[in-house]
């Protein structure tokens, strides 16, 4: 048990030193604080923040709505990352002290701080419980689910003191992992919101104390949510914690937020006020920025960037440079193309490793990288990323990865597999589950022709997903596109759960996963989990991946990773972007978090 935590403490400190280059720094707090003023966030366009909800179902969930919006406002139990550049955790901006396990690390004692909501009540233990009863409940429709693991691996979480709350695991699990994946998934719901009707008085709804209540207060705040235009001024969502609440909202993504008077937590906002911008693409916030505009953070495309190399954090020059700091910002997500598993017409095609590699090297990253994203991205080559350098990496990632761009071997594979090529597309001539075949369930005649539907909202996806469609087509393989935003992508590649209507998908890019503290592949590929949308299931991966969830050994992460890196589970990698961040000269304070995709405005301040 000892060892489990030396173990525990070791991986830790590794996940905070991998993620100083996560962030890529930021504007720190350099300058002399001014109180007041208004900062503007430009959005990018087509991601404009859509439901206001922190329990969210897959349909919503994206980084737009809870790093954007809801945890300005909603605060989750456990905050990781901000501070000094790392991506461990952060007891300072979290709601409680660091969680304390014991009993074969079984038990989890949580000790909550003492905040307040924004109407007078206090953070308690039983708004915690709330939560967890509703995602007892309700965890099919939680994002972040997956079967066996939370809430299904808690026997029970009770309410021990005022705010303490003790969580009985169903056996062991890495503090590591329980913490970064499994507790930071928490958001504390306020009693205000128990209840179901407006006219209701609070808590009487009973879902904090009455699972079987919880189902009607569910569907009472899902379809709240649902009505955009109440988001400012409905009293329910301003019942908040966070140090922001919102006072201007419409479906276009322009965003008003005020300083919440009653914040009890710590960086208290400098701003006066903060307000979310849209545009209508990206050229129209570029001038914006050349301008010396009303934006005091935002982002720079590649395409209007210098270019430079992949291995350079900076250009050489910024065109920005009167106004403007440009501050480098990487993802920590995996960046693929998805598979649609259970498609009634490609499921068993795609089930096809041989088919996969195909796809995978009918793709020329190298070249996305430098033309598509003139130097602002990095290959992809399994599920870490590889930029910036980190020490989950292994060596089935390094250079190339297993599959590199190689046209006229993706076209024999599948010449090997019993596809012949007719008309310009490859079709299955040779049906069976000999070596020398289709594979199983792909039925003779079947052509590998595909429809990719792909985010419109960065202009360099267009150009990556039209390359690949003249490279695929070289090796027999048709890809028929077809753009959309960004929450339309996520919407039609969200719904499919086992057949029907919304299973029609085929292949779908919308960017990138985000991952939580540690880039573990439960939330991603294990089986019945919220986040693996194209429903792959691999028993060997899957025992692989449970054993990061035992064990804080490096040795078990890297063998599902080389696996995970050779197998292509499910889909196909894409180039990881970098991001270039632009931030206004007189704006101090401002930090970038890979760990989540929120925003800490509360940080930020105007120079004097």
């Amino acid at each position: 048990m000892r060892v489990r935590k030396l173990f525990a403490v070791a991986f830790a400190a590794l996940v905070a030193g991998t993620a100083a280059a996560c962030t890529g720094g930021g504007t720190g707090s350099q300058g002399t604080p001014a109180e007041g003023g208004t900062a503007v966030f430009a959005l990018a366009p087509g991601t404009q923040p859509n439901w206001i909800f922190p329990f969210v179902d897959s349909a919503h969930n994206s980084g737009y709505a809870t790093g954007d919006m809801q945890m300005l406002m909603y605060r989750t139990l456990y905050w990781f990352g901000g501070d000094n550049g790392d991506t461990g955790l952060n007891v300072r901006k979290s709601l409680a002290e660091a969680p304390r396990y014991s009993d074969n690390d079984t038990t989890v004692v949580i000790d909550l701080k003492p905040y307040k909501w924004s109407n007078g009540e206090p953070l308690a233990a039983q708004d915690v419980v709330f939560w967890m009863n509703m995602m007892v409940t309700e965890k099919a429709n939680w994002a972040q689910y997956v079967p066996g693991q939370f809430p299904d691996n808690v026997k029970s979480v009770t309410a021990t003191g005022p705010q303490q709350v003790t969580f009985k695991l169903t056996e062991p699990y890495s503090p590591t992992w329980f913490t970064g994946q499994e507790l930071v998934q928490i958001t504390p719901l306020p009693m205000a919101w128990d209840k179901t009707s407006d006219s209701a008085p609070a808590g009487s709804g009973g879902c904090a104390t009455d699972r079987a209540k919880c189902d009607a207060v569910y569907k009472y705040l899902y379809e709240k949510s649902k009505n955009l235009s109440g988001y400012a001024t409905d009293p329910l969502w301003q019942v908040v914690d966070g140090p922001w609440h919102l006072t201007g909202f419409d479906s276009d993504g322009n965003i008003a937020f005020d300083p919440n008077p009653a914040y009890s937590g710590p960086d208290k906002p400098h701003l006066a006020h903060y307000r979310l911008q849209t545009f209508t693409s990206n050229a129209a916030e570029f001038n914006t920025l050349r301008s010396g505009g009303t934006i005091s953070v935002g982002f720079a495309q590649g395409a209007d960037l210098p270019a430079k190399q992949a291995s350079q954090e900076l250009p050489a020059t910024n065109p920005l440079e009167a106004n403007y700091n440009l501050v480098p910002s990487y993802g920590w997500g995996w960046s693929t193309t998805l598979l649609n598993m259970d498609n009634p017409v490609f499921g068993p095609t795609f089930k096809q490793l041989y088919l996969r590699q195909a796809l995978q090297q009918t793709l020329d990253q190298v070249t996305d990288v430098n033309v598509a994203y003139r130097g602002y991205a990095t290959v992809t080559t399994g599920p870490v990323p590889v930029k910036p350098e980190n020490p989950f990496i292994t060596d089935a990632e390094r250079g190339a990865g297993p599959y590199p761009f190689d046209k006229a071997a993706a076209k024999a594979l599948l010449t090997g597999h019993g596809w012949t090529l007719q008309n310009g597309v490859m079709t299955c001539t040779g049906p069976g589950t000999a070596d020398n075949q289709c594979g199983a369930g792909v039925a003779a005649g079947t052509k590998l022709e595909f429809t990719l539907e792909y985010s419109t909202g960065n202009p360099a996806y267009g150009r990556i997903i039209q390359q690949w469609k003249t490279d695929a087509a070289e090796a027999g393989i048709v890809l028929d596109l077809k753009g959309g935003e960004f929450n339309q992508v996520m919407s039609d590649v969200s719904d499919c759960h086992g057949s029907g209507p919304a299973c029609d998908w085929q292949l779908g890019y919308f960017g990138y996963q985000q991952y939580n503290a540690v880039p573990t592949g439960d939330q991603l590929l294990l089986p019945g989990s919220s986040g693996n949308l194209g429903n792959y299931d691999d028993p060997k991966l899957d025992s692989l991946i449970a054993a990061t969830l035992h064990s804080d050994d490096k040795a078990a992460f890297a063998a599902y990773e080389d696996y995970a890196a050779k197998t292509l589970p499910g889909q196909i990698n894409m180039p990881m972007r970098s991001s270039m961040r632009v931030v206004a000269k007189n704006l101090g304070g401002v930090t970038f978090n890979a760990v989540t995709t929120a925003r800490s405005p509360e940080e930020w301040y105007f120079k004097k």
